[in-house]
């Protein structure tokens, strides 16, 4: 009897922290980016002038107040811009004495290509916290919940965030995961093993019939 085979999907290697986020500082190719540089040598020298690689991309994932108007934008003093799609919904969601924030999130695409993103942190009057993606879905759960159930990001997709992504005070530690949690495989092989059993249980009775006809001839 032959085995029956199951494709395992392949899981690329996360880059670190560190690789993902120099690649950003030097790129000057970044999708939704709020710099704009001429060259690499430019941006990099840019990034340098704003402080050290620890302050800046505590900087960059710093969750940024939220009204109708827009987000403030930490590296214009006084400034806002208005974010993409998902501030409305998670203003909604939010209530009349919500808060509304938001967070930059660096993602790596499958393609390599780089691109900031934005998620809207939820904080209810209720203590509720919810995470809006552009796609205007609502997430609980945090981080995990997130990378659960979103349609933004991929499982080849990895992103780089705060490991504590509701939260808006203290200190939380930058990591780099995958934009989405991949598919569970357990029903596949207990539906393999199903299938495998029944074989071999027909395989057993198939030679029973023909040794019982055997012994009647």
């Amino acid at each position: 009897m032959s085995a029956l085979a199951l494709p395992l999907a392949a899981c690329a290697t996360p880059p670190t922290t560190r690789e993902m986020f120099g690649e950003y500082v030097r790129s000057t190719d970044v999708v939704g980016d709020e710099f704009q540089s001429a060259n690499s040598q430019a941006r990099v020298a840019n990034f340098a002038s704003m402080g050290s690689p620890e302050e800046l991309i505590g900087r960059l994932m710093a969750p940024r107040p939220c009204d109708a108007s827009g987000c403030v934008r930490p590296w214009r003093e006084g400034g806002s811009s208005k974010p993409p799609a998902g501030l409305d919904a998670a203003r909604a969601l939010s209530g009349p004495n919500g808060k509304v924030y938001e967070r930059k999130i660096l993602v790596k695409r499958d393609d390599d290509k780089l691109e900031l993103i934005s998620l809207y942190l939820v904080h209810k009057a209720d203590g509720t916290k919810l995470l809006v993606d552009s796609k205007k879905e609502q997430h609980t759960g945090g981080l995990n919940g997130f990378r659960e159930n979103n349609d933004v990001l991929g499982s080849d997709d990895f992103m780089l965030v705060t490991r504590d992504i509701t939260a808006v005070s203290g200190k939380s530690e930058i990591v780099v995961v995958s934009g989405h949690t991949s598919p569970s495989r357990k029903p596949w092989f207990i539906g393999g093993g199903i299938f495998l059993l029944a074989v071999a249980a027909l395989w057993v009775i198939v030679r029973r019939v023909r040794k019982a006809r055997s012994a009647g001839t």
